[in-house]
Parts: structure tokens; C-alpha cells; sequence
């Protein structure tokens, strides 16, 4: 196991839900993900969903091209590399069977826990913004690749009364009180529950896997490697 065991200690959530903090508690993360990873993905955006931030941390239109055989439309590859190297954060979805280290560290947590998980990357190849305070409906462990990013986890959560719509609410600093402020370095993990606001500052190249755990999932994945009889 690669990642800190207490981190997976259901003891630790029965009375409490609070932002944690663990230092460097995933040993090798660079097992996860690298730049070879995020060239590949954002190379197949027929099979990753690929995201790209501006300065002000919304999302950037980008043009759409049809993919014969994927029966959908996927944005143009030379737009994405060219907003990547000028330094634009990126957003990577859909990595959670890329590869066996992501697949066994998502088969831990959700034969732990009742959720059912996905793996996003996020990084930028040199100084970019990322989201405003906002919350999330699943919970996440996030886990710091390369590089360092400042993360500020706050007191406050959305209620349970409020529906997720796919845009959460951005308050402002002055309506929020920080939980936890954290630099995090390579192998430091982060844990943020359901529904708490928090936001990322990101400090020049780096990368970060973002876990997000969907309680009480409709389905499971099956995440066992099943082998050929062709010998």
C-alpha cells in the first residue's frame, strides 16, 4: 500500500468530518501520473475530458471537431497544446483506469468506503490561476504530484438544502474563515469533505491528482485486471 494507512481508517471519520491534512503520505506518486500521462491524455481527448482554465479561472471555450468512429465532438488538439504551453492551468477527467497504480489506489478506497471514485489531473506547465472558492458534492482526497500549491480549506460548508447544479456558489474571503491553510509538496495528501468551500493557489509547474468519492454510488467499477488464456 503506497498511500498512509491512516488515511483509510474508517475511526477517523465516525465522529468527525473535518479538513485533514497528512504529509507526505503517498509514497512515489509520480507512479500515478507524469508528463508522458498528461501528454497521452490530452493527445486523446476522445477518452479524457480535458478542461482548460484562463486567468480568471473560467472555463475556456475551445473549438469542436467530429470524431468519425467516437460518434462525438472533441476539442481541437493543436488549441489545447497551444493554451497548455502558454501556461494555462489544465483539467484532466475520466483518469481513474489509466493505469494499474491509479486503478489499485481507487480499488483501496472504495473497498474501504461505500463510494464509488474517479481520478482528475490538474497542473500547468508554469504560473496559473485555478478555481475560485467553491464546494464540491463528492468528497476528495487530493494528492500533490510535482511542484507546490497553496491550499486554503475553510470552516464553512453548503448546506444538504442547497441542490448541486453543477455551479457552486463562490463566496468571497469575507464570508469565509480558513479551516486549514496548507503548501503542499510532493506526497503531501489532502483530505476535503463533502460540501466544504475551499480553493487552490497554485505556485508555478506543477501537478496534483484529485480523487473524488461519490458516496452511496448507483454503480461500482470493476477495477480487478483480468488476464488472457492465450498461452
Amino acid at each position: 500500500m503506497s498511500i498512509q494507512k491512516s488515511i483509510l481508517d474508517k475511526a477517523m471519520y465516525q465522529c468527525g468530518d473535518y479538513p485533514m491534512v497528512f504529509p507526505n503520505a503517498y509514497k512515489c506518486p509520480d507512479k500515478l501520473v507524469q508528463w508522458d500521462d498528461v501528454e497521452r491524455c490530452l493527445n486523446n481527448p476522445w477518452w479524457y475530458n480535458v478542461e482548460i482554465l484562463d486567468n480568471n479561472n473560467m472555463k475556456v471555450p475551445m473549438p469542436t471537431v467530429p470524431e468519425q468512429w467516437h460518434d462525438t465532438l472533441v476539442p481541437e488538439k493543436s488549441v489545447i497544446f497551444d493554451l497548455v504551453n502558454d501556461h494555462k492551468t489544465f483539467v484532466i477527467g475520466k483518469y481513474g483506469h489509466h493505469n494499474r497504480a491509479v486503478e489499485e489506489l481507487l480499488d483501496e478506497i472504495e473497498t474501504r468506503f461505500y463510494v464509488n471514485c474517479d481520478a482528475h489531473v490538474y497542473g500547468a506547465l508554469g504560473g496559473a490561476s485555478s478555481f475560485k472558492i467553491h464546494w464540491d458534492q463528492p468528497a476528495n482526497l487530493i494528492i500533490q504530484i510535482e511542484g507546490k500549491t497553496e491550499w486554503t480549506l475553510y470552516n464553512e460548508r453548503c448546506s444538504t438544502l442547497i441542490k448541486y447544479d453543477g455551479f457552486p456558489y463562490n463566496p468571497t474571503e469575507s464570508e469565509v474563515t480558513p479551516a486549514i491553510t496548507h503548501t503542499m509538496l510532493p506526497g503531501d495528501v489532502l483530505y476535503i469533505p463533502s460540501r466544504c468551500y475551499h480553493c487552490a493557489r497554485p505556485d508555478n509547474k506543477r501537478l496534483s491528482l484529485s480523487i473524488p468519492m461519490w458516496h452511496d454510488p448507483e454503480y461500482q467499477s470493476d477495477r480487478k485486471n483480468y488476464r488472457l488464456s492465450h498461452t
